[in-house]
């Protein structure tokens, strides 16, 4: 694909992923003001257990297809043949999350909770089967159908929360469960945007006719699922022991969940969607330089550089601007709990680079196809995290800041290690020729 095509495709899902975490961020302000500090924390207590579900069914799903189709694999095969896994896998846990919903509650630490996990279970189907279709248009290097659906679903979600909260403002169950139901009606009309698409294009026509084949999507897309467990697995991790440590020597548990969850990473989610989107347009062109025998060492490189970059530009704007911030957006709130929230951005502004980082070093990796590695990284890192998490949030002094600490070191050390193997691969590239030929390869 020309450069000016893989240019555009990179701005589109860049511009997509700034307005979507915009509009999060607009739909969290209203909605944390409306709910409060203990409604906001019900309803972001069931997202940690649901993005780990997703993970399994859904997750890994659009950088493994991209990932197949740029190495030549027949697009529509490789489409039927993920839908039928993935919509398959999204259906089974969207039924064991409603069936065991109030258990899960209950061990969570908040029995009303239930009731949001019950509303939420159907997206977990629905974006099994919108991700199959993000990564069919992605392995072209075509990111306008995600950014449009991404915009899309945070639209419709924005619309129909809002407006639902609004109507039954004054109980925070209730308002947190609607809340929640809307996060579901806004997947449906991703799906539905999708399925017209294929129509207009013919392509589920095609699909019809097409021999499934199973075999490349478990053994690219299935590892590239491993990858993506890990940060799900330890946000829910997270959300088990913020609530259970921290409610041992505060009754403001749930509250300082819901601050952090709710008013924090919504705010720093929006400038590492940026860097996100430059992560997930390498791997396509990264994976097709490798097929082809290019020089995917530099455009690693490129990436990471121009991540840490924008990324650290992003960090010490939320550390410096982060009182503006909390006194604009969050009026709402407490002046103990809006103190809260500003130190809780300062130090969180050191993960925007390290977050960012770890994303763009484990599509860098996972587009060499070498999983493992970042499997095993990933494994090490959130090893340490929650065994920190759990040192450090037991601590009265350090409180729920705990969590953010264990955050940093653990995005640390998976960004160290995933950097680590690339420099070796590209030592290991360049010593032969400079040893037997006595040249050095440029790049």
């Amino acid at each position: 694909m020309k450069k000016k095509g893989i240019l555009k495709g990179a701005i589109a899902l860049s511009i997509g992923g700034i307005v979507t975490k915009l509009l999060g961020a607009v739909y969290r302000i209203p909605l944390t003001n409306l709910l409060g500090a203990e409604g906001i924390g019900l309803y972001q207590m069931v997202f940690p257990l649901y993005a780990m579900l997703l993970t399994f069914s859904s997750t890994g799903a659009p950088s493994g297809i991209s990932k197949l189709i740029a190495e030549g694999h027949n697009p529509s095969k490789t489409l039927k043949s993920s839908i039928k896994v993935f919509a398959s896998a999204g259906l089974l846990l969207s039924l064991l999350m409603a069936i065991f919903s109030n258990r899960i509650a209950v061990i969570q630490g908040n029995v009303n909770a239930g009731v949001c996990y019950a509303l939420l279970s159907p997206s977990i189907f629905l974006v099994s089967v919108i991700s199959c279709f993000r990564g069919y248009y992605q392995g072209f290097s075509n990111m306008k159908p995600t950014a449009f659906s991404q915009v899309l679903e945070q639209v419709v979600k924005l619309t129909v929360g809002i407006g639902l909260c609004v109507t039954f403002k004054g109980n925070a169950v209730l308002s947190a469960s609607l809340a929640v139901t809307a996060v579901t009606v806004s997947e449906l009309a991703t799906l539905i945007y999708f399925l017209l698409k294929s129509r207009k294009s013919r392509l589920l026509l095609s699909l019809k006719s097409e021999v499934i084949e199973l075999r490349p999507i478990f053994a690219t897309v299935i590892p590239m699922m491993a990858v993506t467990l890990i940060i799900p697995l330890i946000r829910a991790v997270d959300s088990f022991l913020i609530i259970n440590l921290v409610s041992e020597y505060s009754s403001r548990a749930t509250e300082l969940y819901g601050l952090l969850t709710g008013a924090v990473e919504s705010l720093i989610s929006m400038p590492v969607a940026v860097c996100y989107a430059l992560a997930v347009t390498s791997i396509p062109i990264i994976s097709r330089l490798k097929k082809q025998g290019g020089n995917y060492i530099v455009k690693c490189y490129n990436s990471i550089l121009i991540t840490v970059m924008l990324s650290s530009a992003f960090g010490l704007a939320v550390y410096f601007f982060s009182p503006l911030a909390v006194k604009i957006l969050y009026g709402g709130l407490s002046v103990e709990n809006k103190l809260t929230v500003v130190n809780m951005l300062k130090t969180s502004s050191v993960s925007v680079v390290l977050l960012s980082l770890m994303q763009t070093t484990v599509a860098c990796v996972n587009s060499l196809g070498k999983f493992k590695v970042t499997v095993l990284s990933g494994v090490i890192a959130g090893a340490f995290k929650v065994a920190l998490s759990i040192i450090l949030l037991s601590n009265p002094k350090i409180s729920i800041f705990g969590a953010i600490y264990s955050d940093i070191f653990c995005y640390f050390v998976a960004s160290f290690l995933n950097l680590s193997y690339i420099i070796y691969i590209d030592f290991k590239k360049r010593i032969p020729y400079e040893k037997y030929h006595g040249y050095r390869i440029r790049g």
